[in-house]
């Protein structure tokens, strides 16, 4: 092999290294996350057809926090009987646009896309959360940031009131 070949050989595989450095791993803490957040966000909506709120809520901690600019609970209790509220009260689903993954926390870009079930109202709600993973696997802390006047006469429903 002449020495530019191997010069261009050497400048090639360093360049595929140089880009590497920020592909994960298989089986990187970041992949499985990424991999759990999805599984999760599909239960969601399978389970807010279903409007069986257990399989939404499996996929938290006992000691789970959620925060949002409506209302904020802690502990599994308090955050299930935010859910059955909004169950009952919505029809929705996540529509995912984007995942942004790292260590064990996860930022998700995404549309509530809501009707209303006792007006039939319909609407769409862009939201980012933000969900914290401990080492057991399941979501210890969540945080909607969203535009509250996109609920109007609905946020009280959303707070779970």
């Amino acid at each position: 092999m002449s020495r530019i070949h191997r010069f261009i050989s050497f400048f090639l595989l360093s360049l595929g290294l140089l880009f590497s450095v920020n592909a994960k791993a298989a089986g990187s803490v970041e992949m499985q996350v990424e991999s759990i957040i999805r599984q999760a966000l599909t239960g969601y909506n399978n389970a807010m057809e279903a409007e069986d709120t257990a399989d939404w809520v499996k996929y938290f901690s006992d000691n789970v926090t959620r925060q949002s600019p409506l209302t904020n609970q802690s502990g599994k209790k308090d955050f299930t009987s935010f859910f059955n509220a909004e169950f009952k009260a919505f029809k929705a689903k996540y529509e995912v646009k984007q995942i942004i993954v790292q260590g064990r926390t996860a930022a998700i870009v995404y549309t509530w896309e809501a009707q209303h079930k006792a007006s039939g109202d319909f609407f769409k709600v862009p939201m980012v959360a933000i969900y914290d993973m401990d080492t057991s696997g399941r979501f210890s802390a969540v945080t909607y940031y969203f535009d509250t006047a996109k609920l109007g006469k609905f946020s009280k429903d959303m707070a779970g009131n």
